[in-house]
């Protein structure tokens, strides 16, 4: 990870500012939360094209010692309008969650940090900094409206980790339907049209096309929307009426996103991006009735039939393989068929 220059930079006799960054991942939905302590500089801090935000944090005990243990920091942040507080008490207190110190010289940051965008110390270098340093939070030690505080601990010593990290299941894909390792609709090979003439025409507005989205095909049991055995709807041309509004009137064979949200608190406030989104899985609604207005698909199943995986081999087999172009590396089947007893 060091360069060339930032080897150099140890070693030099007016040695730089040492700059530290943190950041904790809160997981797949929430993405990675960027801070920094504030102590050189009280604005935001932009390293390596992400943005830092200030906040008073003290973060101390990452010194290894001589005799073999491993070393336990302490992170304390400000529970500024109980702000922090907020943030953990739906994810557990974060326990578990990766947190990384990265340490770089001040001259290395992005130039967007000095005035006019010009950089006078050096050319910028994400790649020039000390090694990150990895721990886990293990558990929260004090929290008050001042400030919560966490111990942290080397994922060598982290209790109750399961090996393997995947649970192998036979018979269930644990994928997130549309999401990642499924990518229903979000890859671009996978080209999904119903092979039927009347119906290749589903996802396009105005004989515009709007991306690929995936072709809604089944409930969770299986039942497909335009079969006889199944809803036996005939979807018009232009089926996809793009997302759910509650004073358009639809029809039933009409279809309907509604687009995944959530509250990313390392957004907040945020001009530049921390994470693409683009990764969130859409949901899909099949309208089942006639004149159906302000029914909100989420919660009017009299109305509304929801796009959803069945999370077994013929609801993966129904979308990849029958009503797509032809998946020759597989299915992205996340279970594991091999694992059960063979049968003689």
């Amino acid at each position: 990870m060091s360069t060339q220059s930032f080897n150099s930079s140890l070693l030099d006799l007016l040695p730089d500012t040492i700059i530290e960054l943190y950041e904790i991942d809160l997981g797949e939905q929430d993405g990675i939360f960027r801070f920094h302590p504030g102590t050189i500089s009280s604005s935001n801090i932009v390293f390596d094209g992400r943005t830092y935000i200030s906040i008073p944090v003290d973060a101390v005990g990452f010194e290894k010692k001589g005799d073999g243990k491993m070393p336990r920091p302490t992170l304390t942040v400000a529970n500024l309008e109980g702000l922090m507080s907020d943030a953990i008490k739906t994810r557990s207190d974060l326990v578990g969650h990766m947190f990384t110190r990265k340490r770089t010289f001040l001259k290395y940051l992005d130039s967007v940090n000095f005035p006019n965008s010009f950089n006078p110390f050096a050319i910028p270098d994400p790649e020039a900094r000390f090694s990150d340093d990895r721990f886990l939070i293990n558990k929260k030690s004090q929290e008050n409206k001042f400030f919560v505080e966490f111990e942290l601990i080397s994922p060598l010593e982290y209790e109750g980790a399961k090996l393997p990290a995947r649970i192998m299941v036979a018979n269930y894909c644990p994928w997130v339907y549309r999401g990642e390792g499924c990518l229903y609709g979000q890859d671009a090979k996978f080209e999904q049209t119903v092979k039927n003439k009347k119906d290749t025409n589903i996802f396009t507005d105005g004989g515009l096309s709007i991306g690929n989205l995936g072709v809604p095909v089944a409930d969770e049991d299986n039942k497909i929307f335009w079969d006889k055995d199944g809803y036996d709807i005939d979807l018009p041309n232009n089926a996809y009426k793009g997302d759910y509004d509650k004073t358009t009137t639809y029809y039933r064979g009409h279809i309907v996103r509604i687009k995944s949200y959530f509250n990313v608190f390392s957004k907040i406030g945020q001009s530049g991006e921390q994470e693409n989104d683009d990764c969130l899985s859409n949901h899909f609604y099949v309208c089942i009735k006639d004149s159906t207005t302000g029914k909100n698909p989420q919660f009017e199943k009299e109305n509304w039939v929801a796009d959803k995986c069945s999370k077994n081999l013929t609801g993966c087999k129904i979308r990849f393989k029958h009503y797509s172009k032809d998946y020759k590396k597989g299915l992205p089947f996340g279970g594991f068929p091999s694992i059960e007893s063979y049968k003689f």
